[in-house]
């Protein structure tokens, strides 16, 4: 747990830390890991069995994925636990319905390097249309608004 809370710690406080921001484009690479649709919206979540925003949060993104699936938006979580054993029987408790690459080796969380978790990033075609991190509300309603401002939903 202690490094956990030191890679976070380490992210927040380092001058080379940069989160992608709305407008920027992903590297290559995290788009190929990612394997991203470039023709729908995609929307990815990073999470992790220790966050306990991340338990409150999933279960509602998890519910929404039919509605965002006919709106044209992909979900992809990416699971930044480092035993993967454990991150795997977390989504299985979770009854997690969307595709979930697991990051143990931690690429995709130095590459995005989000400021807070659980982190939500909002692509299309490679760039970031949009970013929210950490604990929120009723994030359901949140995403659809998010959504609807894209264009997409009503």
């Amino acid at each position: 747990m202690f490094k956990k809370w030191l890679v976070v710690f380490t992210l927040l406080l380092s001058s080379q830390a940069h989160a992608y921001q709305r407008g920027e484009m992903l590297s290559a690479a995290a788009q190929e890991q990612l394997g991203l649709n470039p023709n729908r919206v995609s929307l990815i979540d990073f999470f992790a069995e220790w966050c306990v925003s991340c338990r409150a949060e999933l279960p509602e993104v998890n519910q929404l994925v039919p509605s965002l699936y006919a709106l044209g938006v992909d979900v992809v979580g990416v699971d930044v636990d480092e035993d993967v054993a454990a991150g795997i029987a977390f989504q299985k408790s979770l009854g997690i319905k969307f595709r979930v690459v697991n990051d143990a080796d931690q690429t995709l969380v130095d590459d995005f390097q989000p400021i807070g978790m659980p982190a939500l990033y909002y692509i299309y075609q490679g760039q970031v249309l949009n970013v929210r991190y950490g604990a929120i509300n009723h994030i359901g309603d949140v995403i659809m608004s998010d959504l609807k401002d894209m264009g997409l939903g009503q």
